[in-house]
Formats: structure tokens, sequence, C-alpha cells
């Protein structure tokens, strides 16, 4: 597996350099994953497979081919935009509660085909983009409805990490699984091809929906939020 990921970034003419500012992943850790003394997890085959522009099937056999194949096709939410920032702000509405739009589309070049569906970019000090190395694919999106309350309000703003597509460890995630953008809490149910999709607000929303991991498809994991006390 090892000697894949290094063969590969070779064949790509890519640096470890290079690879470690695509993927968010540090010159060390990669190195170490390159030389069989760190394994590699589901998330960052995944990672280094977008890196490299290949399939993560290429990268290793090592996890169920049905796993690979899904993180292999699940969309990242958006690819890198033109930085006048450093995260840019969406007018994709994501619902906690009723889902709202699913994509965005970019030109080659980086730059909106609908310039309106951002207005603006957040910009932070150095000491917290030191604690986000991969700052070029997370994305800050308005949220609406009140099923992660108190957790996440209703008018908060999320910050997604389109990197980490695959939805583990429990943690709150981008997903749909049928009515649009959402964002709800996700868990693996041991031993099945199951997950729970879970609403933080219980008394409104109830017991958890369990699905099909198939039908549930990961935009990318809440790293933070922000909201208005007032």
């Amino acid at each position: 597996m090892a000697n894949r990921v290094r063969e590969l970034r070779k064949s790509k003419s890519v640096t470890l350099e290079e690879l470690s500012e695509r993927t968010g992943i540090s010159h060390t850790h990669l190195s170490r994953m390159e030389s069989g003394k760190r394994g590699l997890t589901l998330e960052n085959v995944i990672k280094i497979a977008r890196g490299l522009e290949v399939e993560p099937i290429e990268l290793t056999d090592e996890f169920d081919h049905e796993a690979l194949s899904l993180a292999g096709d699940m969309p990242s939410l958006l690819k890198p935009a033109r930085k006048t920032g450093d995260v840019e702000n969406l007018n994709i509405v994501s619902g906690a509660g009723g889902g709202g739009l699913l994509s965005v589309e970019y030109t080659d070049d980086g730059e909106l085909l609908d310039p309106s569906m951002s207005d603006g970019f957040w910009s932070f000090p150095e000491t917290i983009k030191a604690g986000w190395p991969n700052l070029n694919r997370i994305k800050a999106v308005p949220v609406i409805g009140d099923s992660m309350e108190p957790t996440v309000k209703k008018g908060s703003t999320v910050f997604v990490d389109t990197d980490h597509v695959f939805p583990s460890p429990e943690d709150i995630y981008a997903c749909d699984y049928g009515d649009g953008l959402v964002i709800k809490r996700l868990k693996l149910v041991p031993r099945t091809d199951d997950i729970l999709v879970i609403s933080d607000n219980k008394e409104r929303y109830g017991e958890p929906d369990r699905l099909s991991r198939r039908d549930v498809r990961v935009y990318g994991r809440i790293v933070a939020w922000f909201q208005w006390r007032g």
C-alpha cells in the first residue's frame, strides 16, 4: 500500500510538499505513510486520491472494495475557489431540518459560474489558520432550521471540511439523504451497512433515522461554527 502511494505520486511528478498542500496532511505524516511507518486511514486514502487525481482503489486494497468505491464516488462539495480571503462564504442554504441546494459549479480557473452564490470570504488570524492545515478545502455555509439545536442554532454559519467525506467518527456533517443539503449528526451502526442520522433537538424531532449508508451522501465534516448570541 505504501509503495503504491509513492509510485503514484512520483508518476504524477508530485512532490511530498505539493501533496501535503493539496491534502492538508503534513509532509512528515505523508513520508511516514509512504515508508510504511504509519497506516493509511480511509479518510487519508480519499484525501490522497483526490490530491493525485486517482481513484481510491488505485492506492490500496486494504479496505472493503465497496467502501472504497462509494468513497470515490462521494462528490466534494466544492472545488478550491479563487483566493480573496481564507474561507469562502457561500449563499447556499444547509438545513437543520429541511434541506437546501446541493451543488455549486466552478470554472476550471476556480471562478463561480454564478457569482451570486458567494458573498465574500472569512479571514482568520494565523493562530486560527494553524489549526486548519487544509484551509482551502473549508467552506462556510449558513444554516436554517432548528433540528440541531441547542448544539448548532438556526442562523449559524458552519465551516465544512470538504475533505472529510467518510462519516466516522460520530460527529456533525453536511450531508444529503434525499431532501437536500442538511446538517446532521451521523453515526455508523457497527457490524451493519446502516447509519444513524441524528437530530440533537430530540424533543421536536424524536428518534434518529436509520438508513443504509448508500442513501446518505456526506459532503464534509463540520469543524467549527459561528453564531450570534444576541
